[in-house]
Formats: C-alpha cells, structure tokens, sequence
C-alpha cells in the first residue's frame, strides 16, 4: 500500500511461495478497499498517509494487517520492523571503537525511525550528542573540531555528507569519516569515496512480517509489542576507513591497539612499537584521556565484543577469540563485571 523495497518484497514473497499464497501486489488498494476481499495485508505505512483511511477500513472488516514501519505509531497494529535503536547503536560502537572524541548525527529530515536511530548512537556518546540537519550542514562542519565522525540515517544522507565535505575541502575519511545505514550497494560502492553502512535486514524482516500476518490469519492473537528485527552488521569502507585522534602517540597507540585487538599484549608492547618508555606513553594517556593505557585496552575490548555482538551469526566463542580473551569463561566474567550483563544475555536484551 506504499511504496516497497526490493528487499521487502523478496522477503515477502519467499514466504508466499512456502506458504503457497495467492499473493497480490497493489498500492492502490485505497480506491477500491470496500469491494476487496482478501484475506490479509502486508503494508508500510508512511507518517500522513492518505492510505491510513484504508487501514482502518480493513481494520473493521475484520481483515489482519501488518506493518513493516514504525511512523505511524499512532495507528495500533501489529508490526515487524527494523531494530533501529540497535542500528544506531551499532554505528556509535563503530565510530567508538575507532577513537573518535567528536561526532555527530545527520540526517535530512526527522521522523520515529530517525529519533531511534539517534538514540541508540547518542547512547554510545552521551546525550548531547550533536544533531545536523540538512540546511546546516556546511555550516556545522565547519565548525565542529575534526576529525569528526558522522553517521547519516541513510545511505542517501550519507552520500550527502561525503559531497558537502569534499566540497568544502575536507579529507574523507580522515578529517570527516561518514557511516550510512541501509548498505545499498548502488548508492555506497559509487561515490567519490565508498561509503561504510550498517547492513539492515529488510528482506528478513518483511519474511518475518508474512509470518506473523499468517498466524493473524489463523486465528492467533497480536503480539504485544513490536517484533524487531536486529542489524546484520556493518559493511565498511573507505568512508570510514580511520583512527582519530589529534595527538600523534595516542593515535599510534589506538592504531596499535585496533590491529591487534585479537592478540595477547599490553602497555609495554604498544610503547616498545613507538620507540617510548611505558611510563611516557601512559603519562600521555593520562593527559589526554584521562586514564592509563591498561584501561583503554579494555575498553576496546569490551566495545568490540558489543560491536559484535550485534552480529546474530558471531558465536560467543569465535568472539572471545576475535577479541583477544582466552576463552568464553574469561570473556564472561570480565564482560559481567563491566555491564552487568553476560555476553549473551547483552545480545538478546531489547
């Protein structure tokens, strides 16, 4: 009834073709809803759509309908879409594990979808985290103290961003890195400098949205909240292919740190590769950190087992093993300590 993705409509029709489905496509369902007689809907339904009339139309006949969308929260239907506070989160952790202090979100309009996605980055980074729009955006990069990273709410926005800075004069990706969502290959792969984007499941969650509108169909009653769907990972690229930091010995040792983060090592195996005794390397990170080098290590750590966490097809022990933690039992105890939270159990929280 709007406008679908190829995606979506590869999901959707995976599942019509296991479920035998007679299945009809038509966004012009609003003209002629009071003479139609199937027996449900798949809909993405967008904020201020004239096409809402003609849910609610179905809604009292009786006719199960299912949104792929969150922008009509006020609307009451079961829905299966995107998990976007994990999306945003997942391009924070991105930029985090990267060491950039100074970042920002971008996108070029605002809806329910970009307030989550902005949420979950602004919990990587701290509430305040700076938002751009589209009519301020050469003026607030040129402002903000660089390097600066940026995630876009989409690939389109992105490959926004990646133009204005190099028109304004600025290296991508080392004076403005850019991170897109949606990891459409047409938009990321063909711009001047390729664009890293989280990879959003589309296809599973439009699979996933017929699922449920069969069991609506048998009789089943609505879940009680939204089913999300979680982010596949990340896809990068030149865009964000960086480190940042301004001082010239902690960006060497986050350089270090990022390369190994799989291997054993400590401080006096970063300090011996920058030719420093290990009690200057730490005076540094103490001065322009705040913590020693020993704590940055594991913050590392730990950001890059959330980062792949994210990853439903990473197992905790191929984790620990990517991450530099002997083994899962190790990983568990130091990840508990610091959130809480077991690996797994921080991978299925919602």
């Amino acid at each position: 009834m709007e406008p679908v993705s190829l995606p979506r409509l590869e999901g959707i029709a995976q599942f019509a073709r296991e479920h035998r489905w007679n299945l009809m496509f038509d966004d012009r369902l609003a003209v002629g809803v009071s003479d139609w007689r199937g027996d449900g809907v798949i809909v993405t339904l967008r904020k201020n759509s004239p096409r809402i009339a003609a849910v609610r139309k179905l809604l009292r006949a009786g006719i199960p309908v299912v949104d792929l969308t969150v922008e009509c929260e006020r609307l009451r239907l079961p829905r299966v879409i995107s998990d976007h506070t994990a999306i945003g989160r997942l391009g924070g952790e991105h930029f985090k594990v990267r060491g950039f202090e100074n970042v920002a979100w971008f996108s070029s309009r605002w809806s329910e979808v970009h307030r989550r996605r902005y949420q979950g980055f602004s919990s990587v980074f701290g509430a305040k985290t700076p938002r751009f729009g589209q009519r301020d955006l050469r003026r607030k990069l040129k402002e903000h103290p660089k390097p600066l990273g940026i995630l876009a709410h989409s690939d389109t926005d992105a490959a926004l961003v990646v133009y204005a800075a190099r028109e304004l004069g600025f290296d991508v990706p080392d004076e403005v890195s850019v991170l897109g969502i949606g990891d459409d290959p047409f938009l990321c792969e063909n711009q001047s400098t390729p664009i890293s984007s989280v990879r959003q499941d589309l296809a599973r969650g439009a699979y996933e949205g017929a699922a449920l509108l069969q069991r609506l169909m048998d009789g089943e009653p609505e879940p009680p909240e939204p089913v999300l769907i979680p982010p596949t990972g990340l896809t990068p690229r030149a865009s964000t292919d960086t480190l940042a930091h301004s001082d010239p010995y902690v960006r060497a040792a986050l350089v270090y740190i990022y390369r190994n983060i799989g291997k054993s090592f400590g401080t006096p195996e970063i300090a011996s590769s920058l030719g420093v005794t290990r009690h200057k390397l730490d005076r540094i990170f103490a001065e322009k950190l705040g913590h020693s080098v020993g704590a940055e290590i594991h913050s590392r750590r730990i950001s890059r087992v959330k980062h792949l966490l994210e990853d439903p097809s990473k197992s905790i022990q191929e984790i620990a093993e990517e991450c530099g933690f002997c083994n899962t039992a190790y990983l568990s105890n130091v990840f508990r300590k610091e959130t809480g939270l077991s690996p797994r159990a921080w991978r299925n929280r919602t």
